[in-house]
């Protein structure tokens, strides 16, 4: 998913786990290069469960939103907070989307199809496209799904700055209405992040998955985080926190104890290991090594453009003679992830959506709202 700003080097841990989840994530796509192999059941077992990648990404997008907009409410932080996130999210997103069609779905022909031009405008729009298809809803990029959530993140914690000092009552009310009673009228609520509810509205099959509770609880612990008694007072035993807290999480996704995204499957383990890192953090330095850092700080345009590199190595290596389908090929994907990466981070996060972020910030800037 996408690094956002952070205010010092304190969480150079959270920057780590974002590497830990992008690479996950790479490694999870990159077993389908030994599908239809005798590898591909190793391959499975081994990389299958880097896909919990994606519910640690969404807990700490709830983390970070509390560290980083404490103390920020009204109009203008509302449109400032909202300028920046599009700004880093959209024109990225956007730009690799279009790559994709064009390189790995057919050109322009694929937009042949009406339906499926109607598909791609609502991907762009992080608009469900499938509502029966929960929580992937078949997005004309298949990574979209995990977007639409962030883009929801961020215009719920934007809503709620406009309320001022209601910000925090604001959030939990909506949280209540949309994960408990608007669910209640539809045969949920559920911790299943694979419900279908019978909303009319397709965007409401989003607002109410139960995946949003992983972000819920990144929200809890960035509070927590924040208050000064949350903490021990023992260098001991916050190092066996954090020991415990990664050894759990690892054991409960790599022992296929959890099979899938969601709170109650993956989400849960993962976010205890999070509020026992944020707990460790406030008593011992967590330093992790800095390449892993770096790839955290580069994560969202590895989330974006290791699938496109995956896919247009699986299609034009063949050409060159190259078996595709071998451990070798699966290394080569992930390392040429890191390039590619570095790449796009420079060009599409740092240019492009630089570009766009100085526009916004200049509109907000202009808007009489501004002081207040």
């Amino acid at each position: 998913m996408r690094p956002m700003e952070e205010r010092d080097d304190k969480l150079h841990w959270v920057q780590a786990l974002r590497g830990i989840a992008v690479l996950g994530v790479v490694l999870t796509h990159a077993r389908y290069l030994l599908q239809n192999t005798d590898q591909f059941p190793l391959a499975q077992r081994l990389f299958y469960p880097g896909a919990a990648g994606v519910d640690l990404f969404f807990i700490i997008s709830g983390f970070i939103m509390v560290y980083t907009t404490a103390g920020a409410s009204g109009a203008r932080a509302a449109l400032l907070f909202c300028a920046r996130r599009i700004a880093r999210v959209w024109p990225a997103y956007i730009v690799v989307t279009l790559l994709y069609l064009l390189l790995a779905r057919g050109g322009l022909a694929y937009f042949d199809d009406v339906d499926r031009s109607i598909g791609v405008v609502k991907s762009l729009l992080f608009l469900p496209v499938d509502p029966t298809n929960p929580p992937f809803f078949g997005f004309a990029f298949p990574l979209g799904w995990t977007l639409a959530f962030e883009m929801y993140f961020y215009l719920v914690f934007g809503l709620c700055m406009l309320t001022g000092r209601l910000r925090w009552f604001t959030f939990c009310a909506w949280m209540l209405l949309t994960l408990v009673l608007l669910p209640m009228g539809r045969g949920g609520p559920s911790l299943d992040a694979r419900q279908q509810l019978a909303f009319a509205t397709p965007y409401l099959h989003l607002v109410t998955n139960p995946i949003v509770h992983e972000f819920l609880a990144g929200v809890v612990i960035g509070h927590l985080y924040r208050r000064a008694w949350f903490r021990v007072r023992s260098v001991e035993v916050a190092w066996l926190l954090v020991v415990c807290g990664i050894g759990f999480a690892a054991w409960y996704v790599f022992g296929n104890i959890g099979t899938f995204h969601g709170p109650r499957e993956w989400g849960w383990p993962l976010a205890l290991m999070v509020l026992l890192l944020a707990l460790a953090s406030k008593t011992v330095v967590l330093t992790p090594p800095a390449p892993l850092v770096w790839v955290g700080t580069v994560s969202y345009s590895m989330y974006l453009t290791h699938y496109l590199g995956q896919g247009l190595l699986l299609r034009y290596a063949p050409r060159w003679g190259i078996d595709t389908q071998t451990w070798a090929q699966v290394f080569l994907t992930v390392l040429c992830a890191l390039p590619l990466a570095a790449l796009a981070h420079w060009l599409l996060e740092r240019k492009l959506g630089g570009a766009v972020r100085r526009e916004l910030l200049a509109a907000v800037s202009r808007l009489p709202l501004v002081g207040k």
